[in-house]
């Protein structure tokens, strides 16, 4: 009789501790978020005007070429913010040192671990001679999170938040593309003619009339 007592007394105690762990909710996964791709308020896209309105005056400002789009660099201490002349508009912001912080306190000296747990697995790509790892926003395909490393350690060094183009053939599929992040850095025709992209075979438009295309 103690026996059958014994048995089911570990029974149910078998089965508390299975309804326990189906309760503990299993922990999320780590993934880009769109709050990832601003910082302290200012995002790609937004205007040259609403950086200096929250920011203030740049402490340095310089013009740079990269990969053909003019940018003038604004120097914030440890954060550059490049503005893309043709637009006005922000699309790169550049973080160094010791003092920055990511979504959940990611910052200079994050493990692999705690960057995958936040953000997701990466594998590590070389960039500017920069180990790395890049993450694209999930709406805009062009917008990316470039998370530098430090080579043997593993841990991270720099981020970097941009819809720069990270190769030339990014640049020119961006171009062909012409969705919003070609518009902020104006790759437009004139970027096309001067990068001599063939687009020969692209689809040529038809004439319009009221009523339906020209025959």
């Amino acid at each position: 009789m103690q026996d059958s007592f014994k048995q089911y007394g570990l029974c149910l105690m078998v089965m508390c501790a299975l309804v326990l762990f189906c309760a503990v909710p299993a922990e999320a996964k780590g993934a880009v978020e769109d709050a990832d791709f601003s910082y302290r308020g200012i995002s790609l896209g937004d205007t040259e005007q609403t950086l200096r309105e929250k920011w203030g005056a740049p402490s340095f400002e310089k013009t740079v070429y990269v990969r053909g789009v003019r940018l003038n660099v604004c120097t914030y201490g440890d954060v550059t913010v490049a503005v893309a002349a043709g637009s006005g508009r922000v699309a790169d912001i550049a973080l160094s040192g010791d003092q920055y912080r990511l979504r959940k306190n990611v910052r200079r000296g994050a493990t692999t671990g705690y960057i995958f747990k936040t953000y997701g697995k990466a594998s590590r790509q070389m960039l500017d001679d920069n180990t790395c790892y890049v993450y694209a926003h999930p709406s805009h395909p062009h917008w990316h999170l470039v998370l530098n490393l430090d080579p043997e350690g593993g841990f991270l060094t720099a981020a970097r938040i941009t819809m720069l183009p990270l190769s030339d053939e990014e640049a020119d599929e961006m171009a062909l593309a012409n969705d919003d992040a070609a518009d902020v850095l104006d790759l437009g025709s004139g970027f096309i003619a001067a990068k001599n992209i063939d687009v020969s075979a692209l689809p040529k438009e038809q004439p319009v009339r009221l009523g339906g295309y020209a025959k």
